[in-house]
């Protein structure tokens, strides 16, 4: 700007001088005014360019000096191995259930790093897709540590048996996610076997589930009455167009086609009668046998219509 004005003025005190030749210094001002446009014209392309090529290597660098998504979720074992093995120290119940607290915070402190990279980073159609895989993971989650919780019917113990479920849980979904992003930045990254069965175990498949339960469970030996938990397959009152089949003596038969929820514990039914909903609970008891309940609402399946205790 200083450049400028002190142009400006010397370009009237020349025009106020010689005022006969005023094309001669139009024409030398417009010379010179063009040559020094065109240096700065340069000068800011050479910036540009120069600024760009930087920001280029910068990107580089920091592309090659980034930590691999391999790495981190090792770091994060790490920590979580630490607070698994400061339990060891805990002598109270309140010390276990904090214990237990602090290994929940971190899974899903990486969870929610992971989700904030992975949606920034995904198409729009792909981020869709993991919202809703997302969504129905929650959904899941809730209702293993509901059905845990159940388990152990009330207590100091709840908060413990509680953060458990959901670090096991949040831990097999951050391993997911870490896949999803390593994919994502076209990055290798794999899963030891003796991992990979703690995630199967932690967030089991409905197949997984089903395979807990399957069996003839006979709970009444002079009527020779079962509940059946057989792959459709092989059932002789297989559902069709199923792949796992329930049955119970003198009952309905359900199927994996009316499924409303399952957690690692319970599998849950729901079936239409006459308009009205019916629900059915699929559940493992405390003697290592099995349970099918019966309600008229999602929340209280709680009518035993046959329960299994094995012979000790």
């Amino acid at each position: 700007m200083k450049r400028k004005n002190v142009a400006i003025v010397l370009c009237v005190m020349a025009f106020s001088l010689c005022s006969g030749c005023n094309k001669k210094v139009d024409e030398i001002d417009f010379k010179e005014d063009t040559e020094s446009i065109q240096t700065s014209e340069n000068m800011n392309t050479e910036d540009i360019n120069e600024k760009e090529g930087a920001a280029t290597e910068d990107k580089k660098y920091s592309e090659s000096t980034r930590e691999t998504i391999q790495d981190e979720i090792a770091k994060v074992e790490a920590k979580s191995k630490e607070i698994e093995d400061a339990s060891q120290d805990c002598t109270t119940q309140t010390d276990m259930n904090i214990n237990a607290g602090e290994w929940f915070k971190v899974w899903d402190e990486e969870l929610n790093s992971l989700w904030d990279r992975l949606s920034n980073e995904v198409d729009a159609e792909t981020k869709e897709k993991l919202l809703k895989e997302q969504r129905e993971w929650i959904a899941r989650k809730e209702a293993n540590i509901k059905a845990a919780s159940e388990q152990c019917m009330g207590g100091s113990i709840v908060p413990l048996i509680e953060n458990s479920v959901a670090a096991d849980m949040t831990r097999a979904r951050v391993y997911k996610l870490a896949e999803y992003l390593a994919e994502q930045r076209n990055e290798t990254f794999t899963i030891s076997d003796d991992i990979q069965v703690q995630l199967d175990m932690a967030d089991p498949s409905l197949d997984d589930v089903f395979r807990t339960f399957e069996g003839q469970w006979i709970f009444d030996e002079a009527q020779d009455a079962c509940i059946g938990v057989e792959r459709t397959e092989d059932c002789a009152y297989g559902v069709e167009g199923s792949n796992w089949t329930v049955w119970i003596t003198g009952g309905d038969l359900l199927s994996d086609n009316d499924l409303y929820e399952y957690t690692a514990y319970t599998i849950t039914f729901k079936k239409e009668h006459d308009g009205n909903a019916e629900y059915y609970e699929l559940s493992h008891n405390f003697s290592d046998g099995v349970m099918l309940t019966y309600g008229t609402s999602p929340d209280e399946i709680y009518e035993v219509l046959a329960c299994v205790v094995p012979e000790e």
